[in-house]
């Protein structure tokens, strides 16, 4: 376990880490990522989507693109963990539907778990070691060695889940998981506090309880949260930015301004395109490739 062992690229962020320093709030976020968080010790809780977890040693917790989450540390004891980021492309297309399956996809129907205990029973900190070996390694060795080494950490958690049962949720969380899922269908719409008052037959200032006693913040915090990740993702696809406004569900562009910066921190120009540029230098690097090894 080495803090120094990161990898950071555009399709993936890895590394192990430990922090102490006591958060009275859940820090509360959401993007366009797949995560996975392995948990080794401390005194933190997790809060995902309105579902709170307690970590226990070598736990993990699974996070699809869009999950609105956020960690909380509760003790100024060491809080070390291992996290994977990683954008879908960087897996094989022929094996990318298999071993995404443990994480929650979108539909109301999915009661899938995302989280686990004892992960040193799938050899996940063997697994997840191995992947720390790549931080090292020369360019182009290790660009061909980290999809095989986060392909084989992803096949383990496959495994796992197919062995885990979904737990029962109360009446309360169920109400809230039927507003997260309606707000998340009708993301691009028109949506106020008053048509999800209405119906779900539930007053504002109930609505607002229940739901930020379940999740960490209001109704239309998360939802404005959830409509610029989901700008954010279409502009990195080469959308224009009024367009992706307009298709995130925002009236008019200067109130999409005013929030993408207040919540991502930066423009909306500033990530338009980005992954269409990668996919061209993949191109222009595999052309390459292909001509050396024709010589």
């Amino acid at each position: 376990m080495n803090p120094n062992a990161g990898i950071h690229t555009e399709k993936i962020s890895f590394g192990y880490s430990v922090s102490r320093e006591v958060t009275e709030q859940y820090a509360l976020h959401c993007h366009n990522f797949y995560e996975v968080y392995y948990f080794l010790e401390g005194d933190v809780d997790y809060l995902v989507e309105g579902q709170h977890y307690k970590p226990t040693a070598h736990s993990l917790l699974l996070l699809s693109p869009h999950a609105f989450h956020g960690v909380r540390i509760n003790r100024d004891i060491p809080y070390k963990r291992y996290s994977l980021h990683f954008h879908p492309e960087l897996l094989s297309q022929e094996r990318r539907a298999f071993l995404l399956r443990a994480f929650p996809q979108s539909g109301r129907g999915e009661e899938r778990p995302i989280y686990f205990e004892h992960g040193e029973k799938y050899r996940l900190p063997v697994l997840l070691e191995s992947l720390e070996e790549c931080a090292p390694l020369q360019e182009p060795f290790r660009e061909q060695m980290l999809p095989i080494r986060v392909e084989a950490l992803l096949s383990e958690i496959a495994a796992m889940s197919l062995a885990a049962a979904p737990d029962t949720k109360n009446t309360a969380e169920n109400t809230v998981t039927d507003i997260l899922f309606y707000i998340n269908k009708h993301l691009s719409e028109a949506i106020t506090l008053d048509d999800i008052s209405e119906h779900f037959y539930i007053s504002k200032h109930h609505l607002n309880k229940v739901f930020r006693r379940a999740t960490g913040t209001t109704v239309m915090d998360y939802l404005l949260r959830k409509r610029v990740v989901h700008a954010q993702l279409l502009l990195n696809n080469g959308c224009h930015a009024k367009d992706a406004a307009f298709s995130s569900g925002f009236g008019d562009y200067s109130s999409f301004y005013r929030a993408y910066v207040k919540t991502l921190g930066h423009t909306p120009g500033k990530d338009r395109g980005t992954f269409l540029a990668v996919s061209e230098q993949m191109r222009q690097e595999t052309v390459v490739v292909h001509i050396q090894e024709g010589l």
